[in-house]
């Protein structure tokens, strides 16, 4: 049997809403509540996968990456965003797009990469005072 507790702001101090469930249950409400949530991220079928480069920069706003017009043109002459030329026009995938912008986005709460970065900076000032 898993207890789950259910509490407003109001109800930190006295819990008053507790749920007995089973695990089997839990996980099926959790997965409900997601598969419904990412639903609603879902791109709608009547968009097109290709993107000028102001409705590239809008969907990648959309989907809370901001860039402007200029970086994103500055990005594709690097060769560093995924695009495509037809005749003299750029060309951007929504679906590679998207997840160039998820791959680019560091994870805030990934504790090993803050400690390793952490790490190498401690040996960077270590050995820079040694000399």
């Amino acid at each position: 049997m898993t207890i789950a507790i259910v509490q407003t702001k109001k109800e930190r101090k006295i819990m008053t809403n507790i749920i007995l469930t089973t695990p089997e249950e839990l996980r099926a409400i959790v997965s409900e509540t997601v598969s419904q949530t990412l639903a609603g991220l879902n791109i709608p079928k009547d968009q097109p996968d290709s993107l000028t480069p102001d409705a590239a920069v809008q969907a990648l706003e959309q989907h809370g990456f901001l860039i402007s017009k200029a970086r994103l043109y500055k990005l594709t002459a690097r060769g560093e965003v995924p695009f495509r030329k037809y005749g003299n026009k750029l060309l951007f995938s929504r679906k590679e797009l998207l997840a160039w912008a998820e791959n680019l986005a560091r994870r805030v709460n990934d504790k090993t990469e803050a400690a390793l970065n952490i790490a190498k900076s401690a040996n960077r000032k270590l050995r820079s005072y040694g000399k």
